[in-house]
């Protein structure tokens, strides 16, 4: 059995999920989704998220960047693969799905992502999108940022044209469109409104 098998059947719970992190991230992209795992408390208080809702979405956003180190693939998909083998389905779908990774999917020519990994539903849905706003309010440094200062964080690393790009811009666009969700960037990032628009 491999030694982080236990921790990986009890992904469900926070602290596990920090411990995967911390093993599994390298010390820059583990800064970053410390600031993303903030984020999401923020955000669980803000919408006054049940106990195991908050759970849920923290421990999505201590495990949205562990695919990188579990192999080959698109991100997402690999540790949404890696979560399901553990039985945790709920949590694979949020981690599948975070960050418009559907539409990278596409853009990258693979086979529609929900074929493989079923899009969250239900209150599972309303998390992804606090995941989202998570990611999207949070720099590489792991501090508070507004949409516009990850994108243009992005935009430095990235050509204009990069599927990254083009899939962050989709992200920011989808959650301007709703005022409630709106109204969440602006209270984690503030100033970011003019970033939505």
């Amino acid at each position: 059995m491999h030694p982080l098998t236990p921790l990986w059947r009890r992904a469900h719970e926070p602290v596990a999920a920090h411990e995967l992190a911390t093993a599994l991230l390298p010390p820059q992209a583990y800064v970053r989704t410390r600031g993303v795992a903030q984020q999401a408390a923020r955000l669980a208080r803000a919408a006054r998220l049940s106990r195991d809702a908050r759970a849920r979405l923290l421990c999505a956003a201590w495990l949205h960047a562990t695919g990188g180190a579990l192999g080959p693939g698109h991100p997402p998909v690999t540790a949404a693969r890696a979560l399901r083998r553990a039985g945790q389905e709920p949590l694979a779908r949020l981690v599948g799905h975070h960050g418009g990774a559907a539409l990278a999917a596409l853009l990258r020519g693979d086979p529609p992502l929900e074929r493989e990994i079923p899009r969250p539903a239900g209150a599972d849905a309303g998390l992804l999108s606090l995941l989202d706003i998570a990611l999207v309010t949070t720099s590489a440094e792991g501090a508070r940022a507004t949409p516009v200062g990850v994108l243009r964080e992005l935009r430095e690393l990235r050509p204009a044209g990069d599927p990254a790009v083009r899939v962050l811009v989709a992200v920011v666009a989808r959650l301007a469109e709703d005022p409630a969700t709106r109204a969440l960037v602006e209270h984690v990032a503030p100033r970011a409104g003019a970033g939505l628009r």
